[in-house]
């Protein structure tokens, strides 16, 4: 393991003699353990300690009191980024979905495999340390540019939302909970400067799937295999200080006519085509336009807390 501090567990199971058998095993592996028969008494400390600071989470599930259900739901509200195992001698497909649904890193069936689990411990353990690490050297940062540049036919967008979307967290421009949404205002406002500024297409031709035949996808193919409009090049531009985290993108498109934008209404959220728009401006803090129409500043500010 690269780190070279023992790491520190919680352990948590009613029944003695798996708990006193986990924790021998976990610690004869370099770890350090802190073992608890019952669920509240192990939050307690979780909540109240800033030393040592616990680098994983063990539970079993079916127990007496709080059981593990309870102690993962308790513990991502304490600590989001500290990863649970839980153990349960009565595994099946609906416990391991609400478990994963929930957050567990990952679900084991007892009787335990010990070197199963602790490779796993080990495992989640280094990827839990280097989040934290990653995290607190983004603290420190006070100015941050990147610029991405593309050909039309080159852009994966996907992979280019991944990249806007990657620190925002860690960053505390974004939660779990919106991080979605900000990205989908990502999408859509490449998708615009892809299909609508370099390629030109036209919302219009989208129709109905179901009558068999898809304009628009084929008027993109066709677009893209075309070296005049293929050629046309979109920058994203990332700036990051601590207050601010702005993306500008430019295609090489004719523009649209920006005074023409109205205000978000519910027509403008709910109609099929040319949404796009309306859903960034309901997302961002602050959305500007060149005059031209072929540049977007997408802006997202640190909320005070």
């Amino acid at each position: 393991m690269p780190h070279t501090a023992s790491p520190h567990v919680l352990i948590i199971d009613d029944d003695i003699a798996v708990l006193n058998m986990v924790s021998d095993a976990l610690a004869h592996h370099g770890l350090k353990v802190h073992p608890f028969s019952e669920g509240a008494a192990a939050m307690a400390l979780l909540e109240q300690a800033q030393d040592p600071v616990m680098d994983l989470v063990l539970s079993d599930i079916n127990m007496d009191g709080m059981d593990g259900f309870d102690v993962i739901h308790r513990v991502k509200s304490i600590n989001p980024n500290l990863p649970v195992v839980l153990m349960t001698g009565q595994a099946s497909l609906e416990y391991a979905i609400r478990a994963m649904r929930m957050g567990a890193a990952n679900l084991f069936q007892k009787p335990l495999t010990i070197r199963e689990l602790v490779n796993s411990v080990f495992h989640l353990v280094s990827v839990h340390r280097e989040l934290r690490m990653a995290e607190a050297g983004l603290r420190g940062l006070v100015q941050e540019t990147r610029h991405f540049s593309f050909r039309s036919d080159e852009l994966d967008i996907p992979s280019m939302v991944m990249h806007l979307t990657d620190r925002l967290i860690p960053l505390g421009f974004a939660e779990p909970g919106n991080l979605d949404v900000i990205a989908m205002a990502y999408h859509e406002a490449l998708v615009n400067a892809l299909e609508h500024g370099n390629l030109g297409m036209e919302s219009s031709l989208k129709g109905d799937f179901i009558t068999g035949h898809d304009a628009y996808s084929a008027q993109l193919q066709s677009r893209l295999a075309d070296p005049a409009y293929a050629s046309r090049r979109i920058d994203v531009l990332v700036q990051t200080t601590p207050d601010c985290y702005e993306v500008t993108i430019i295609d090489d498109g004719p523009g649209f006519d920006t005074s023409k934008l109205t205000k978000i209404s519910d027509d403008s959220l709910t109609k099929q085509c040319g949404r796009g728009l309306a859903m960034i401006r309901m997302v961002m803090d602050e959305v500007v336009h060149n005059e031209k129409g072929n540049r977007i500043e997408l802006v997202l500010r640190k909320k005070s807390e």
